[in-house]
């Protein structure tokens, strides 16, 4: 998890539109932004450009957010979740198919291609049967676990208390162990 402290001076900055100030904000939230979204949609590219999408959300808007820099990481995520509805909405109305080459190139890149196998496919099957969970649950578990986010900061995003919070995360996650079990051998009748 990234250091996301950004002090009141910096921000009151960044309403200003100092560059220093915004680069600094982008320093503090981008690489937790980028994992929640690599939670959520499994591609390096799309997650970047969410992340760069919420960023310049976040250059328009900041002139108008009110609220003090310890509400800056909730006031984030607002966006990153919005912005995450409509990307899978537009994907939704219009799927795109990727090229061929793009996943040669990526495992072209990888030190030891089994490993990658075997980590892709670990790391890949547990997001989709997080992406099989019903909403609440699943933005949860992206956003405890995969953006790193404390409970507090996640009730306020999902507008629960911090008791309902943790009680959601226990259920998302048993459900998510019911659905992962491997299911018992049937050793009767052979």
């Amino acid at each position: 998890m990234t250091q996301r402290e950004v002090s009141q001076a910096t921000l009151d900055a960044a309403r200003a539109r100092d560059p220093d100030a915004v680069a600094a904000i982008y320093g503090a939230y981008a690489t937790d932004l980028y994992r929640f979204f690599m939670g959520a949609v499994r591609d390096r590219e799309t997650a970047e450009d969410l992340v760069g999408g919420v960023f310049l959300s976040v250059v328009e808007s900041l002139p108008r957010f009110r609220g003090p820099a310890a509400a800056l990481s909730g006031w984030l995520f607002r966006i990153a979740r919005h912005d995450l509805y409509d990307h899978r909405r537009s994907r939704a109305r219009a799927p795109v198919t990727e090229p061929l080459d793009r996943h040669l190139e990526a495992a072209g890149q990888a030190p030891d291609p089994q490993d990658l196998a075997v980590a892709a496919f670990v790391r890949e099957g547990l997001l989709d049967v997080v992406r099989e969970l019903p909403p609440a649950q699943r933005d949860v578990l992206l956003l405890r676990l995969v953006a790193g986010l404390p409970v507090a900061e996640v009730a306020e995003l999902l507008g629960r208390t911090h008791g309902a919070t943790k009680a959601l995360q226990h259920r998302a996650l048993a459900n998510l162990a019911r659905r992962i079990e491997p299911a018992p051998a049937d050793h009767g009748g052979t």
